[in-house]
């Protein structure tokens, strides 16, 4: 049974890799593609009697995926909520496949490598098919004139390409997990199976695996994802994704030493003087100025017609990707005019709310309490300096995202969010490895009633 058990999570794998074209990008095969993600599932459970492994998440994610159809229906515009919904059931998929294959160390640090991976390919991708803003955090202007532009009419926005602002707020999942993988590998032992192989035979093709995954081509191809992955955040000039690395990187500081605990009150003494120094409301429009939003009162606007969409639909949201039609609809913006099609709420959490209800965020937010539980008793309870160094990487990833969305958004369902969903896998995957592992109590022993 523990052998078909593995052969059915190989097949899982590679259901995902075949479907996700068609759930990312939703045509005529979207549903073949999803009977494809079905099949691993049908199979476990009929193999092993189960379709998946259990996991502390399990509960928040089923009322999540209950409320896809509600939102479906609620929709003024199905055709254009159905393709973020296709996205939110791949990110369901991605992860219990990862939760499914991840059951030892070496799995583990897989899908952490192939999570570095997909940062470096947002950070190719990027710097070819971006829409660079030129001089509104740094003077990058000579540095964008110089990068290729060989993607074009791939998104609606004006210049066909790539958001700056979506690009940071994708960057800073991957960003504190890659620098926290850089720590465990040039760590003095650092205990990962990735770079740890057996001895094998020199020549053929074992040769260059075990040269590959050797422990000096490991720190190299994870100090050049960092250094390719920090670059290009930097050249997104996204504040929201700087202040939200930035408390990803603290945590991560303090993990390490707890002498850092004392940069949160700098920063924040540092903050209050620039902003009693420059008044409130210009402190504000520097750090939240965006495009179509182009002040914090903008922002405060885009704010506001959030709540009362979820004020008059809290049962079942407005439905998926539809805030710029209702809000142009119903809720006219004053400040950035009648037609304005602002893209999402500039906030994850009230997004949520608007797309899916208040359900929708209990569910949520009770999914992210989850996994942030889950960290912390991994992080207690592990002995592997490495595997702390994961958890902490994994935790960094998601507060720095959260903390991006206080001011902008990644829609639930938009492509880069199946990152998200990995990150939440193997967490889940790294909590199910250390319960397993952890020494099962002795029962007491008898004495008879001496």
């Amino acid at each position: 049974m523990r052998v078909i058990a593995q052969r059915l999570n190989e097949l899982e794998i590679a259901c995902l890799l075949v479907a996700a074209p068609f759930l990312l990008f939703p045509s005529t095969l979207s549903v073949p593609a999803l009977l494809i993600l079905l099949l691993p599932w049908l199979a476990r459970w009929r193999a092993i009697g189960r379709p998946t492994v259990r996991t502390p998440m399990d509960i928040p994610i089923l009322c999540l995926l209950l409320m896809l159809p509600v939102s479906l229906w609620a929709s003024a515009l199905p055709e254009v909520s159905l393709p973020k919904l296709l996205g939110i059931v791949l990110g369901v998929a991605f992860f219990y496949g990862v939760v499914n294959s991840a059951e030892s160390a070496r799995g583990v640090w897989g899908w952490a490598a192939l999570l570095i991976a997909f940062g470096v390919g947002i950070s190719c991708l990027s710097l070819i098919g971006t829409d660079w803003i030129a001089h509104k955090v740094l003077p990058l202007g000579p540095i964008y004139g110089r990068l290729p532009r060989l993607i074009h009419n791939i998104t609606s926005s004006p210049g066909g390409g790539f958001h700056p602002n979506q690009v940071g707020g994708a960057l800073a999942l991957v960003l504190p997990l890659s620098l926290a993988t850089c720590l465990a590998v040039w760590g003095s032992n650092p205990g990962i199976a990735l770079v740890t192989t057996p001895a094998v035979k020199r020549g053929g093709w074992k040769a260059w695996a075990r040269l590959l995954l050797s422990r000096k081509t490991s720190s190299l191809l994870a100090t050049l994802s960092l250094i390719l992955t920090a670059g290009v955040l930097i050249l997104t000039q996204s504040r929201s994704a700087y202040i939200g690395v930035a408390s990803g990187l603290i945590v991560l500081a303090i993990s390490r030493n707890r002498w850092f605990l004392l940069s949160v009150p700098s920063l924040a003494v540092s903050a209050l003087a620039r902003a009693w120094s420059v008044g409130a409301e210009s402190f504000l429009d520097s750090m939240l100025m965006l495009d179509v939003t182009g002040t914090a009162v903008g922002r405060f606007e885009v704010w506001q017609r959030a709540l009362y969409m979820i004020q008059d639909f809290p049962y079942t949201g407005i439905g998926l990707n539809m805030f710029p039609y209702v809000g142009d609809a119903l809720y006219p913006y004053f400040l950035s005019g009648p037609n304005a099609k602002v893209p999402h709420a500039h906030n994850n959490f009230l997004q949520v709310a608007v797309d899916l209800g208040i359900p929708g965020l209990v569910a949520y937010l009770a999914l992210l309490t989850t996994f942030c539980v889950c960290a912390w008793r991994v992080y207690r309870g592990s002995q592997s300096r490495s595997i702390r160094l994961l958890t902490v990487g994994l935790f960094s990833g998601m507060l720095a995202h959260q903390v991006y969305g206080l001011t902008d958004a990644i829609k639930l369902g938009a492509p880069p969010g199946f990152i998200l969903w990995i990150m939440l896998g193997l967490m889940a995957a790294l909590y199910n490895l250390q319960a397993r592992s952890a020494p099962s109590p002795t029962p007491a022993r008898d004495t008879g009633g001496e």
